[in-house]
């Protein structure tokens, strides 16, 4: 399998398409175990970007009408290898979960609801990069030059994206 990451390290590799392949098992076992409560399950992050260099780690994105009472919804994906994540930032539309062990991270999977920015944002930043591939090699250039800049370190890396990310976001919701 060409997924798994040590925690609090990056490091990118070419896109590999077995990446779609692994999002579409995973998606499966997900709607298998959710049901009607899974209202939509994405492939985000840059494994569901063609051509993009990334991370090791398959991003999904699952929503539900609501997030508050996530605990009924760790218990189901417990079955299937992922455990809850706790972030203690106020400002969160979405739960994180996890799978595979620290030192070899292969799913992130964000918990979040339909109508949230959070949802909208991963979204439109995706596709965006999927139909401009300009965008998308400046994205990937990016992403190598704060690689080397930060040895692999994992704070300052997504920080420094940020602001690029934003930038596409703005794009696409002009075009989408």
């Amino acid at each position: 399998m060409s997924l798994g990451l040590q925690r609090g390290v990056v490091k990118l590799i070419p896109y590999d398409p077995e990446w779609a392949k692994i999002f579409d098992v995973e998606k499966n076992k997900i709607k298998s175990i959710f049901g009607e409560k899974a209202l939509g399950i994405e492939h985000v992050g840059s494994t569901a970007i063609p051509g993009m260099d990334a991370k090791p780690i398959l991003d999904l994105m699952v929503a539900v009408e609501q997030i508050e009472n996530f605990s009924v919804f760790t218990s189901m994906l417990k079955t299937l290898g992922y455990e809850f994540r706790r972030d203690n930032r106020s400002d969160q539309e979405h739960v994180l979960y996890v799978k595979g062990p620290e030192d070899d991270r292969t799913h992130y999977l964000k918990l979040t609801t339909p109508g949230s920015s959070f949802w909208r944002e991963h979204i439109l930043f995706r596709d965006y990069l999927i139909h401009h591939p300009e965008h998308a090699e400046e994205y990937r250039k990016l992403k190598h030059q704060l690689l080397e800049k930060y040895s692999g370190e994992r704070t300052k890396y997504p920080e420094d994206k940020a602001d690029f990310i934003k930038s596409i976001i703005k794009l696409a919701e002009q075009k989408f």
